[in-house]
């Protein structure tokens, strides 16, 4: 696969996912927070199979290991996820959660024990401002509990990003994909029995949601991600992770009927700036040398 095909399937990946934030906040309407995580993944994991089981064969003991890893990380990522969407807007949680990509070379940094890049650092401060007016309500700023969730979740997907950069590289892609959505299914079913009272969806209007989060959002979207990044930079993929808060946001203006203010209009501004700034200097850098 070329890098600029790599591109376009990223985009398209990160654009199907944003369209989640939509259907999650229909489906809580009716389902529980985990309840509605393991219908939709175990919908994901059946089509998956019946599809693709003769790319999930043979494994090697690496990949069961590392897409586990994966699994388990991005079982937090989508638990808080739905947390915050409970009682937050979904535009407020994909401008936070999103904030993952800055965080991403901060970590990178701290592992690594060096000094963060300048241009890091920069992005790192504008999006903090940004995050202050996102979660400004007059009067103060204090972070809801929606919001505090959506932050986790954030510090989460920046983990599964390096991870998924580490084991991309010498994994199969594709496994690694199925073994995400295979155990964010398995812990979400046991939580859902352990804390929930599980069902299944029982209106049109609850398995619509299900299948558009299973088939697009999960079998698309979170299997291809990994296949997607072994063909491009981390640099590019930051880049078109941005496309994931604004998507989200003009879903939930248009068709959720959520309103901005101009303190959220200033975080948004503010976020983007910190999220796609730093790559366009890096990326500049690069092409000078």
């Amino acid at each position: 696969m070329s890098e600029k095909s790599a591109s376009v399937l990223l985009a398209a990946v990160i654009i199907a996912r944003a369209t989640s934030y939509y259907f999650i906040k229909i489906g809580m309407e009716g389902l529980d927070v985990f309840n509605l995580l393991a219908v939709r993944f175990f919908v994901a994991v059946l089509l998956l199979t019946l599809l693709f089981h003769k790319r999930l064969y043979p494994m090697t003991k690496s990949t069961l290991l590392h897409g586990t890893i994966l699994g388990v990380v991005f079982f937090a990522v989508m638990a808080f996820e739905f947390m915050a969407l409970k009682t937050s807007p979904s535009s407020t949680v994909s401008f936070l959660e999103n904030t993952s990509i800055i965080l991403v070379p901060l970590l990178v940094a701290l592992i690594t024990r060096t000094l963060p890049k300048k241009s890091a650092i920069f992005g790192a401060v504008i999006t903090i401002i940004g995050v202050g007016f996102l979660t400004y309500t007059p009067g103060r700023i204090a972070l809801t509990r929606g919001e505090i969730f959506a932050l986790i979740a954030a510090l989460n997907y920046a983990t599964v990003i390096i991870l998924t950069a580490r084991f991309a590289a010498t994994d199969d892609p594709f496994q690694l994909g199925f073994l995400q959505v295979l155990w964010i299914f398995i812990l979400s079913s046991l939580a859902t029995f352990l804390t929930e009272t599980p069902r299944w969806p029982e209106n049109h209007v609850e398995w619509t949601v299900i299948l558009m989060l299973a088939v697009v959002c999960t079998g698309f979207g979170f299997t291809l991600q990994p296949v997607a990044q072994r063909h491009t930079t981390p640099e590019r993929a930051g880049m078109f992770c941005a496309l994931n808060p604004m998507c989200a946001t003009i879903m939930g203006v248009t068709l959720l009927g959520e309103t901005l203010s101009l303190y959220k209009i200033a975080g948004i501004l503010c976020i983007v700036t910190g999220l796609t700034v730093p790559i366009l200097i890096e990326s500049r850098k690069k092409k000078q040398l």
